[in-house]
């Protein structure tokens, strides 16, 4: 079985709006009941995708413009993100040579620059995951690419509505932080060293992705064999934290939702979570 790689875990959990036929298993959600009087809808979303690749159907723009608000994972319309999270990707006492030793980090880097076009050595002091990120760009096929998550929260800045974010970048990034910088770094040189095969992964999580249906989508990510801690920090206790956060902004505001689409599926997935607080979810197709 496949091992997937703490990024390509990642991308499925952070967050493209493909319309399919069937509505049973959907990517985009009505929530109501539970005391709240208009419905909330939920949409699970992916990181990253060719701009020719993604669309917005006429229906999943409707339901963004029906609502007060925006939630995303994170408040994507706080200009201090980047310089928090450029802050937060640093590593003050160690560097990503000095975690390898001398021969696997000169294939590592050879590697890396063949891929990306610049030294890994450039990117010294940066923890794992800035890595994962960088590589994970060359994984699309192509240079033109969009944020999906960012495109649906501009349709909803254009239309007047608010911006919220469900957790802070360092709640985010605790998640990330909570896998030890050893396995972080061995996911890493995976990636790095069988890169073929990584792009072979993405394509294929687009593919299921676009079938657009949760429980599926869920259950590819299961099928890589993930690493149990992964999955518990990554979605599992993120899931859980956004409930009772969820359960005040839709009492509050009708509310659109954007969350990376492996978060919505599974026993503990936010559909099950909110369903188990007395939340009817009804799949929406669009």
């Amino acid at each position: 079985m496949k091992r997937i790689s703490l990024f390509l875990f990642a991308i499925l959990c952070y967050g493209l709006g493909f319309s399919q036929s069937s509505p049973k298993g959907s990517l985009l959600w009505e929530i109501s009941g539970n005391g709240i009087t208009q419905p909330s809808y939920l949409f699970g979303t992916f990181h990253i995708m060719c701009k020719d690749q993604f669309s917005i159907s006429p229906i999943l723009e409707s339901k963004i413009t029906s609502t007060n608000q925006f939630i995303g994972e994170l408040d994507m319309d706080d200009p201090t993100i980047q310089s928090t999270l450029m802050q937060k990707i640093m590593m003050k006492d160690q560097t990503i040579e000095s975690m390898m030793d001398s021969s696997s980090f000169r294939k590592f880097n050879e590697s890396f620059k063949k891929i990306t076009g610049v030294p890994a050595t450039q990117f010294n002091h940066y923890k794992p995951f800035f890595y994962l990120s960088f590589l994970t760009l060359k994984t699309i096929p192509c240079l033109n690419f969009v944020q999906p998550e960012t495109e649906l929260m501009q349709i909803a800045k254009k239309n007047g509505k608010g911006v919220l974010g469900l957790e802070t970048v360092n709640e985010q990034m605790a998640a990330i932080d909570a896998q030890p910088l050893d396995s972080q770094i061995r996911s890493l040189q995976k990636m790095v060293l069988n890169f073929d095969s990584t792009k072979n992964l993405m394509t294929e999580m687009i593919a299921v992705y676009k079938k657009d249906d949760a429980e599926l989508l869920y259950k590819y990510v299961q099928d890589q064999g993930t690493d149990g801690m992964n999955e518990e920090a990554l979605l599992v206790n993120r899931n859980k934290s956004w409930i009772p956060k969820l359960k005040i902004i839709m009492q509050e505001n009708s509310s659109f939702i954007a969350v990376g689409g492996a978060h919505l599926g599974g026993k503990t997935g936010v559909l099950a979570l909110l369903r188990a607080e007395g939340y009817t979810v009804k799949p929406v197709k669009y």
